[in-house]
């Protein structure tokens, strides 16, 4: 009896289920015959299309954008014998993974052990084992066995005891070798992109079940593309501000954008539509330091992004515009460089620039967003300025932006131009200052209200610079929660039949970061292999 009450609960559920997607995808049907363009910029879940009469298009799996995690998933399907398909929305491949610098790196840790330890097991434990040991003893290995370009990066600390993209190529050479060499793969055997193509929702059956695609062509042409199962590799959801603004605070919508304008969490809201369960660390992310602009960002519209991206495919010009790069006083990397401090518009520090822990990357970034306006003032002296070799060419770069620097031949000078400037407490900036001083000298830094426990440069020689700084996001980190096996999870955490996520489109990390473009392509390539093998 006890087994046949089970059952009945079980197909209750599923009843459940059936009737909720049925519902949500009639929904859709109005919405997308009144002409409202569904999966766009949206902050809310978007319902699935039911099954057409007729599909445009079939194959065996349907993959959501050419990023590491896409291609890496498609060439391991092809790999099988199968068919797959990548739709992209953008005009060329490579996603937002193609600014990654051209690292695929997991910080160099080598172990399970070495993972938990620099990650302090605030990483999910099943998906992190996972991740560190695929990466290492599959994946890495999978790439090099097929001929994809990557070499040792030759450094010593973190990502640069990692792989990068490429074969010594200058500029963003490497990364479009790399990418080149996916792409010609996947085609070689089979497997077809379409760009320019944007995926609007997943289409599911009578029975409920996911068993495509409903793309957009930008010439208008839907298609609806049948699949056996879906791949989710569509980013993160950095150029989402009602997103960002949600789930970071109140400044989050002040986070620039850092790769691709279509980082929307568009795949996350497909998913959610269909009843997939989020999770991770939304209030978290990954990106870089940056000079506060106010000129308009190539990375947040679309038509100049392309524009920009289709030239010169080295230097890729024009694709930094309104994000300028911060000078490097304070490291977001590696703390141990940092000589400068970083101060709020209340003229207080807020974290130990210097701390191994607290300033671990990306933690720097994270705290700066929450700081008034989400920003911060990076301040160096005369002596700090010069020891940076890039400050000048950094700061006239940040300047030509309409950066407002600040430069004082005192200290009080500097602190009533960034009040005239900034409406900053000049008077708390002056005391913090003067204390920072007073414990370098008396070897009690490591005792201030926020400690200092390295880089212990004193503020004192001037001319005395103030820099302002904000950050950019290349990787959200909360997201869907998938399994080991790269499925995507219902709100009762079993998995929803046929559909499957990579990150930043699945939840992965948290505070510190693992390398996002290691694990798309790790868990892209698991995703393909459970579809088409039952295991990696």
């Amino acid at each position: 009896m006890q087994k046949e009450s089970s059952n009945n609960k079980e197909e209750e559920l599923t009843m459940n289920r059936r009737d909720f997607l049925k519902k949500a995808s009639l929904g859709a049907a109005v919405v997308a015959g009144s002409g409202f363009l569904v999966g766009c910029n949206t902050t809310d879940a978007t319902a699935p299309a039911s099954a057409p009469e007729k599909w445009d298009m079939e194959t065996d799996v349907a993959i959501v954008g050419s990023g590491n995690g896409g291609l890496s998933a498609g060439c391991a399907v092809v790999e099988e014998g199968k068919k797959a398909v990548i739709c992209e929305i953008a005009g060329f491949i490579g996603g937002g993974s193609i600014y990654s610098g051209g690292g695929i790196h997991c910080w160099g840790v080598n172990t399970w052990e070495e993972y938990r330890k620099h990650f302090e097991d605030l990483h999910d434990p099943v998906l992190g084992k996972t991740y560190v040991e695929t990466f290492r003893q599959t994946y890495i290995p999978w790439l090099q066995k097929n001929g994809f370009p990557i070499t040792p990066a030759g450094g010593t600390r973190g990502y640069t005891k990692d792989w990068t993209m490429g074969s010594g190529e200058p500029g963003y050479l490497k990364q479009k070798s790399y990418f080149d060499a996916l792409h010609k793969f996947f085609e070689s055997k089979g497997g077809q992109v379409l760009l320019s193509t944007r995926v609007m929702r997943l289409v599911i059956d009578e029975a409920g079940e996911v068993c495509g695609v409903h793309a957009l062509k930008n010439d208008g042409t839907q298609l609806f593309i049948k699949a056996g199962a879906v791949i989710l590799a569509a980013g993160g959801f950095q150029a989402n501000k009602g997103l960002t603004a949600r789930y970071m605070g109140p400044y989050g919508d002040s986070i620039r954008t850092m790769g691709v304008p279509y980082n929307t969490g568009s795949g996350m809201l497909m998913a959610q539509g269909v009843g997939a369960l989020t999770g991770g660390s939304f209030s978290t992310f990954s990106g870089t330091l940056i000079g506060i602009s106010p000129n308009p960002q190539t990375e947040e519209n679309p038509e100049a992004w392309e524009k920009a991206r289709g030239s010169d495919p080295q230097s890729l010009p024009g694709i930094g515009d309104g994000r300028p790069p911060a000078i490097g006083w304070v490291s977001f990397l590696f703390p141990e460089d940092t000589t400068g401090l970083l101060v709020n518009l209340e003229g207080k520090r807020f974290i130990d620039e210097s701390s191994p822990i607290d300033a671990k990357y990306p933690r720097v970034l994270q705290s700066i967003i929450k700081q008034k306006r989400g920003m911060a003032l990076m301040i160096g002296d005369q002596a700090i300025y010069d020891a940076n070799k890039s400050s000048e060419a950094i700061m006239k770069m940040n300047e030509a932006q309409g950066c407002l620097t600040v430069k004082g031949d005192t200290l009080e000078e500097l602190a009533v131009k960034l009040q005239e400037t900034y409406g900053f407490y000049k008077g708390a900036f002056l005391k913090t200052i003067s204390e920072y001083n007073k414990a370098i000298d008396n070897g009690t830094a490591d005792q201030l209200d926020v400690p200092r426990v390295a880089g212990h440069h004193k503020i004192a020689q001037g001319p005395f610079y103030a820099f302002p700084t904000g950050t950019c996001a290349y990787h959200t980190f909360g997201g869907l929660v998938i399994n080991e096996k790269a499925q995507v999870l219902d709100v009762q955490r079993q998995p929803i039949k046929n559909l499957y996520a990579a990150p930043p489109t699945a939840a992965m990390f948290k505070e510190p970061y693992g390398g996002g473009v290691a694990a798309a392509g790790t868990f892209g390539y698991i995703a393909a292999k459970v579809i088409t093998k039952g295991s990696v």
